[in-house]
């Protein structure tokens, strides 16, 4: 007789390319969901009409927002706010031209939630800045 199998699937399950954080053999953030935000800041100049002639887009940074349930309180699902992450297994390559080994990742916003019924569930923010060294 077979053993037991916790998830028996049927049918064409769609696939997610989420990879778990922070390390494939022991994830410490099940991954459930990622939002990522490139943004610049606008400087526009105006003329004494009142209409704007130029515009600079200032100090790109990318934001990844990350969900999920913790399965291990450490690495990422522990970690200080403020701290540099040295690198995300969600973000391997260039994205919205960001290039991950530029600059500096920061930890930021550390949420944890419990309840009876669940895992304890963290979402957190990873922001880049490419011009910090």
């Amino acid at each position: 007789m077979p053993a037991v199998s916790a998830i028996i699937q049927h049918g064409n399950i769609p696939s997610s390319t989420l990879l778990n954080e922070s390390n494939e053999t022991t994830p410490d953030v099940l991954v459930t969901s990622l939002s990522i935000n490139a943004t610049r800041e606008t400087k526009e100049y105006k003329a004494a009409g009142g209409y704007v002639f130029a515009v600079e887009e200032r100090n790109p940074i990318i934001n990844f927002s990350f969900e999920g349930w913790i399965s291990v309180k450490d690495g990422l699902a522990d970690e200080h706010p403020g701290t540099a992450i040295v690198s995300l297994a969600n973000w391997t390559e260039s994205t919205f031209g960001f290039d991950p080994s530029d600059g500096t990742t920061i930890f930021r916003n550390p949420v944890r939630t419990e309840t009876i019924d669940e895992m304890a569930k963290i979402t957190f923010d990873a922001v880049n800045y490419p011009f910090v060294a």
